[in-house]
């Protein structure tokens, strides 16, 4: 029996396990991540919602990996999916914030897998609404308990994770600054594009559209431009076939319509996720020195 593992210091590793005897072989990789730096390791907290459930909000918070004493700035981040989750795996961009002085916390908010079919079913009807209120909680959870600088709460989330930053940006204030990494802005755009295989998907998670039309109205970013006034970045490929390009165009022009100044970084040759190791270097570049311009005071770089 052969298994790919992960861990939260060491890189992805291919093992062979005998059903037996359970001896575990190494056949590939597993070497130690990052070898001669300091890793940060994550830690588990809950998060209480208003039924006072802390077992159904929960996430990993990583802290920087410097000593200091005043509550680091926080990089709040929604997973994808949106019924995904998020692991405590090693993941470079992770360790790359916290190189630099920032904390990180990935949240599984209502509607994550791996914590019951009535948990992942509680974001039925309710995407945009119980995902956005839970990374709310969790962010104030965590400055709460010493673990965040409240005027430096970031918010970011790739694909629908960067729907539930948008969302969370036109909810509140409460955040410094945010990003959305080809992020949905139109929901119903994406459903008259989606393949055949997520076709209910969308419905699933906003209800018909023909029964539900103002809460798609309510819960299409681009038409919540207007409500937004906290300083907005966007990354975008140019080839993506899952949020077209014009999603994000159309939500940066709605924004600027409204006197806004959203950056807009354009990746021509990337689609949905950026795999070359240029566009991530320069991804990374542009988001530190943007949460930088966003911070009461500088953080140090590295």
């Amino acid at each position: 029996m052969y298994a790919i593992a992960k861990s939260a210091s060491h890189l992805d590793a291919v093992l062979r396990i005998d059903p037996v005897t359970g001896c575990v072989s190494v056949l590939a990789g597993g070497e130690k991540a990052l070898p001669g730096y300091e890793i940060s390791l994550p830690s588990n907290f809950g998060v209480s919602g208003l039924d006072g459930n802390a077992q159904c909000r929960q996430g990993f918070y990583y802290s920087p990996v410097s000593d200091t004493a005043k509550a680091p700035p926080l990089i709040l981040i929604a997973h994808g999916g949106p019924t995904s989750a998020a692991y405590p795996v090693f993941n470079p961009q992770v360790q790359f914030w916290c190189h630099r002085g920032f904390a990180v916390a990935e949240v599984n908010y209502r509607g994550s897998t791996g914590f019951g079919r009535d948990f992942r079913l509680s974001l039925a009807g309710c995407w945009g609404e119980a995902d956005v209120d839970d990374m709310s909680r969790a962010a104030d959870s965590l400055v709460a308990a010493g673990m965040a600088d409240k005027d430096k709460v970031f918010i970011q989330g790739r694909s629908s994770g960067g729907y539930t930053a948008l969302m969370a940006l036109s909810e509140s204030d409460r955040y410094a600054a945010g990003a959305s990494l080809y992020g949905v802005t139109d929901p119903l755009q994406l459903r008259q594009a989606t393949h055949r295989f997520e076709s209910g998907y969308l419905d699933w998670l906003l209800g018909d559209p023909d029964g539900h039309g103002q809460r798609w109205k309510d819960r299409t970013p681009r038409l919540r431009a207007t409500a937004m006034n906290t300083p907005v970045i966007f990354f975008q490929g140019g080839l993506d076939k899952v949020v077209v390009p014009e999603q994000t165009r159309d939500m940066v022009e709605a924004m600027r319509g409204n006197g806004q100044s959203p950056e807009l970084h354009w990746f021509e040759t990337e689609g949905h996720g950026f795999i070359q190791e240029k566009s991530q270097v320069r991804m990374l570049e542009a988001l530190h020195t943007f949460y930088l311009k966003h911070s009461q005071d500088p953080v140090n770089p590295w």
